[in-house]
């Protein structure tokens, strides 16, 4: 059997002791005895559970068993006294008393209050461990208004007592406590049965006077007092006492020791205390300066100042305590400060003024205070906004400089809010798309073209997520309905914290460049056409010659010719190609991105400088490594790069030699073309500047070609790179996407 006190668990058992079972077995009639007992009874569990009750404890309280079982006793106590009924039941178990009787409230069932007398006693086994608690509860609410009822005058007293909320403490003429309110209980903390019957000197002097007569403490001290205590938890309280005395048929019977925690009223007198000091420190040390001023007999004296502010000025508190403005400050500068004392002194609320003395300018806040309605005093801050003043004047020199150059510049500059409407617009927006500031104020912006909305939103998106967009090249649409081109830049504006709070937008109008640069394209188109005319004319005449031949020869005999035909068809397909390239790349043509087969582009390519390159007695190779897939782009425009890059490796060749194009995939969505040759090399110096306009490396060349090559592989949202070693040739790497993004593909279209 379990003799431990364990918390009961009804998930395992309601009776984990069995102590029911073991009441039974022991005494056979007990059941019935305590059924059929005249007064309430009950068996309590150790940690304070109802066991079993009674049908007459049911019948007082209101309550069935099977409302209580195995539920807190305290549930139905009051708070107060249940605390009481604890401090009981733990010197039952330790054996201090053997029962107790006391007298208490309980809350019936129906909810209203009823006092029980209540006796409670602990079973232990024979090894004298506990088992349970047997409680008798009978119900005083029956007795006679005589036996019940307190005279009057002794309600008035308990309640005086107990409602007080000084702790209140009786003892008798030996010093030994005779009672305890429930205030003195709170102070201590101890309850008062810990208390009753034990000397005074205990609890009032701390163990370490332990000694000292409790006659001595209450005869010692009859007035007011402090002493002190340690608290039952060990913190060290102070209390303030009054010693009074009780008489009884004028004789001296015992002591009421009025006690009062003080401890927070001290810390508070200590804090306020240290609170003046701190103040006074606080102004003394404080970068500006606090003042206060009363007027006497029709003058503003000052009757506090203090502050660094007021020794930087070059005073001290003695110079201005006591003293009017004029006894103080220069003429001119008391009589403009006399206006704004007045003001206050007449009951303005916040006047405030700037002064400037021996280089330090400062900021005065005068505010009065009044009392019934009147100003009995003004009290006026000061603070050095000497640097502020310094600050505001470079920022209003920075804000100037700003909104000229906003103002000034050719670049088309916008601010957007989160929403993606207009903040504000330069002069410049409104020459570059015709729209004015109050036009385009808190509304979205409608320069975007109705076939680039997909390019607005991932635009937005993008700067949502705090990316920014640097040199866009694309297209707007002006006031007047015009399509213009534009490099768009466009950044996240951001607070102190880092949180996007708008937009910003840069527009270069870029029309005039754009057709510069088709001039330039087409300037190195004739350029290739002209250089290519000698191979081409070469190539066609050559098929002419075999033509005039073979007409020859069937002027005297058709039959058995046939074979002519097909010779002299072959050779007007050959004249037919290299006409349309040379046209191809010799006239203009509206850029068109499609799906193209880059294999035939380069095929393309070499068939047309074949032959100056065996003119120059250079091999042409190209070599695939793997299969190519078809590519998004301009084929005119490629064919273009291509020409461009072979003839350069041609030019760069004095004699016999070769040219190697070699086209391989990288990775899943890049495919590299290299074109290397064992020409004469670049000097390292000048691979820098290679792709400038106008800076070439050969004799008669502009530096137009190898730009515009830049520009085409730039367009096709690819990269191109140049190696280069002299005396053993130059690579060039053209990589391309099989698959532009979405946006490339729009501008592009």
């Amino acid at each position: 059997m379990n003799m431990v006190n364990n918390p009961l668990d009804l998930k395992i058992s309601a009776d984990p002791d069995n102590i029911l079972d073991l009441l039974r077995r022991k005494v056979p009639t007990s059941d019935a005895a305590f059924e059929n007992a005249p007064i309430g009874m009950a068996y309590i569990s150790l940690n304070g559970l109802w066991l079993k009750i009674n049908d007459y404890l049911s019948s007082i309280l209101g309550y069935s068993q099977e409302d209580l079982l195995y539920r807190e006793v305290k549930e139905i106590s009051l708070l107060e006294e249940a605390h009481k009924y604890e401090a009981l039941k733990e010197k039952l178990l330790t054996a201090e008393i053997k029962s107790f009787q006391m007298e208490h409230r309980i809350r019936h069932k129906e909810g209203y209050l009823m006092w029980v007398e209540c006796g409670i006693s602990l079973i232990r086994d024979r090894e004298n461990q506990p088992l349970y608690f047997i409680s008798h509860l009978r119900n005083m609410s029956r007795k006679s208004e005589i036996e019940r009822k307190p005279d009057e005058s002794e309600q008035r007293y308990e309640s005086l007592i107990e409602h007080n909320p000084a702790g209140i403490l009786t003892c008798d003429l030996k010093g030994m406590i005779i009672s305890v309110n429930p205030a003195m209980e709170r102070i201590l903390g101890f309850v008062e049965m810990e208390m009753l019957g034990r000397p005074i000197n205990f609890f009032l002097e701390g163990k370490e006077h332990e000694e000292r007569s409790p006659y001595r403490i209450i005869f010692s001290e009859t007035d007011n007092y402090m002493i002190r205590v340690r608290h039952k938890n060990g913190d060290m309280i102070e209390l303030g006492l009054k010693h009074v005395p009780i008489y009884v048929n004028d004789i001296i019977e015992g002591i009421y020791i009025i006690a009062k925690d003080i401890t927070q009223h001290n810390k508070d007198r200590e804090s306020l205390r240290a609170a003046q000091q701190d103040l006074h420190d606080t102004v003394r040390r404080q970068q500006g300066m606090t003042m206060k001023f009363r007027q006497m007999k029709g003058k503003f004296i000052h009757t506090l100042c203090d502050g660094e502010l007021l020794y930087r000025l070059g005073y001290k508190p003695s110079h201005i305590i006591g003293n009017g403005l004029y006894e103080i400050w220069p003429f001119y500068k008391a009589a403009n400060m006399e206006k704004y004392y007045r003001r206050a002194w007449n009951g303005e609320q916040n006047v405030m003024y700037e002064a400037t003395f021996r280089g330090i300018t400062y900021l005065t806040s005068l505010r009065p205070i009044l009392e019934n309605g009147k100003v009995i005093e003004v009290i006026g801050s000061c603070v050095d906004i000497t640097e502020r003043k310094h600050m505001e004047t470079e920022l209003r020199e920075t804000k100037e400089l700003l909104e000229s150059f906003i103002n000034n510049t050719t670049d088309a500059i916008c601010v957007l809010d989160l929403r993606s409407r207009v903040i504000s617009v330069n002069a410049a927006y409104e020459h570059v798309f015709g729209w004015n500031q109050d036009e385009l104020k808190g509304q979205p912006l409608p320069i975007y073209p109705d076939f680039l909305e997909e390019q607005r939103k991932e635009i937005y998106e993008m700067l949502k997520a705090g990316k920014q967009i640097s040199g866009l090249e694309t297209v707007r649409k002006r006031k007047d309905g015009l399509i213009v081109h534009v490099s768009v830049t466009k950044t996240p504006i951001k607070n102190e914290k880092g949180e996007i709070i708008g937009f910003a937008g840069i527009t270069r109008d870029i029309t005039e460049r754009k057709r510069t640069e088709e001039l330039l394209r087409k300037s190195d188109k004739l350029s290739v056409a002209g250089q290519l005319a000698a191979g081409l004319a070469h190539e066609i005449r050559n098929p002419l010659t075999s033509l005039r031949g073979f007409l020859q020869l069937l002027q005297n005999d058709m039959s058995g010719k046939q074979h002519y035909f097909d010779i002299m068809l072959s050779e007007l397909d050959r004249i037919n190609f290299i006409v349309s390239e040379f046209l191809v790349i010799a006239k203009p043509e509206a850029i068109h991105y499609k799906q193209s087969k880059l294999k035939d582009i380069l095929q393309t390519v070499i068939a047309l400088l074949d032959t100056q390159a065996l003119l120059c007695n250079v091999e042409l190779i190209l070599e695939f490594e793997s299969e190519i897939p078809e590519i998004v782009c301009s084929e005119m425009h490629l064919k273009q790069l291509f020409i461009n890059l072979v003839k350069n490796a041609i030019e760069a060749i004095p004699r016999d030699g070769h040219i190697r194009m070699t086209v391989s995939q990288q990775g899943d969505d890049l495919i590299r073309v290299r074109t290397q040759d064992n020409g004469c090399g670049i000097p390292e110096e000048r691979l820098k500047q290679l792709g400038e306009p106008f800076y070439t490396t050969k004799e008669k060349g502009t530096g137009l070609g190898l730009m515009m090559c830049f520009k085409i592989v730039e367009a096709h949202k690819g990269t191109m790179s140049i190696q280069s070693h002299m005396g053993e040739g130059t690579i060039i790497d053209v990589y391309l996407p099989k698959q532009p993004p979405a946006r490339c593909a729009i501008e592009l279209s």
